[in-house]
């Protein structure tokens, strides 16, 4: 192995040194060596390997006891009592709280009881204002069926203040509820102009006059509403509007007829009844029915006078007996003294059919 010569006239040995790729106080490989821990003076003591096993024994047993504790509680009836006992020394705390509530101010309110606005806060009077979370005081304060938005701020030194956004009704939804006996009643619920529902009320003491029916209707609402912008007579005398197979409206005038508006394109034709009622005065005229569907074709039906697919319907099909027909007999009345059932004209004389075009008026 070459040697180096310092510049003193010693050799200085280079190679390894036995160990020097091992870390200070690392046991020498092959050793038995227990696994030791440093302490505050610096030398070695050995490593517990129970400690974790005691700790978690003491925890185990703490969580145990306090859920016996619990169950005993209960059902010795003394939880009412420890409640008691806690909301005592709750109340003695926070009577040196600073900040103590003392006033409650609401802003924006017309229909939201006063009752349902403190269980909302869920606060009392002395309390600090420092303890009120007023994030959940605001989330259960748009839970009450008539918040749309609401605000909670501390107004220092002692004054809690709420601002309230009600929601605006618009309309009553007429709906048919089955009940757990099987009886079907009607009920009629408050909504707003997006179709979401107040409250049940009892349409006599409402002051809305819009009825809404039909499934589907309070969703799609806000498209009528939408839609009856431009159309503003419609609008003032609407008094109901019937949602059809989820697809069309039925808008029912006050002392005026029933509009039927198509699925598609209930714009244009509602804009083409204004055009007819403005040149023609259609809608002032004794007219039960204004049938759009069609375009280009509108459908008017005086009052009083029948419906013609009514009468086909009413209309009793004859019946045919089992045996008869199994023998190739020719089909029996439909009862032995029933009068036989005139047929049916093509259309009701009360029925007349017009084609129109926007701005032309109705021809006569």
């Amino acid at each position: 192995m070459p040697s180096v010569s310092s510049p003193h006239g010693r050799d200085i040995d280079v190679r390894p040194r036995r160990g020097a790729s091992r870390r200070p106080g690392a046991p020498r490989p092959g050793s038995a060596r227990p696994a030791t821990r440093k302490n505050a003076r610096g030398t070695r003591t050995p490593a517990v390997p129970w400690r974790r096993a005691v700790v978690l024994g003491l925890l185990v047993g703490v969580l145990g006891g306090s859920a016996i504790g619990g169950y005993v509680l209960w059902k010795s009836g003394k939880v009412e009592d420890v409640q008691a006992w806690a909301e005592s020394w709750r109340n003695r705390i926070t009577a040196f709280a600073p900040f103590p509530l003392q006033d409650i101010t609401v802003e924006g309110r017309r229909h939201v009881t006063q009752d349902a606005i403190l269980k909302a806060l869920d606060v009392r009077r002395g309390q600090s204002l420092l303890s009120v979370d007023l994030h959940t005081a605001r989330h259960r304060m748009e839970q009450i069926e008539w918040v749309e938005h609401a605000a909670v701020e501390r107004r220092w030194p002692d004054t809690i203040h709420v601002t309230l956004r009600e929601r605006s009704a618009v309309a009553l939804w007429q709906n048919e509820v089955v009940a757990a006996n099987g009886k079907r009643t009607t009920e009629y619920v408050l909504i707003d102009r997006l179709g979401r529902k107040v409250r049940t009320v009892d349409p006599a003491e409402s002051q809305v006059r819009l009825v809404v029916a039909g499934e589907g209707a309070p969703e799609h609402l806000a498209e009528l509403l939408l839609l009856l912008q431009d159309a503003r007579p419609l609008r003032d005398r609407l008094r109901a509007a019937v949602y059809v197979g989820q697809r069309r409206w039925n808008l029912t005038l006050d002392d005026g007829p029933t509009i039927k508006l198509p699925a598609d394109d209930a714009a244009a034709a509602l804009q083409r009844l204004m055009a007819l009622d403005k040149s023609d005065n259609l809608l002032a005229r004794d007219l039960s029915v204004v049938d759009l569907r069609l375009p280009g074709i509108l459908i008017l039906r005086r009052r009083g006078a029948p419906d013609p697919l009514q009468a086909v319907a009413d209309r009793a099909p004859a019946r045919v007996d089992a045996a008869s027909a199994a023998a190739g007999a020719k089909p029996a009345p439909a009862g032995a003294g029933a009068k036989p059932v005139p047929a049916a004209k093509p259309a009701a004389p009360g029925d007349t059919a017009r084609r129109s075009t926007p701005g032309s008026g109705a021809q006569r």
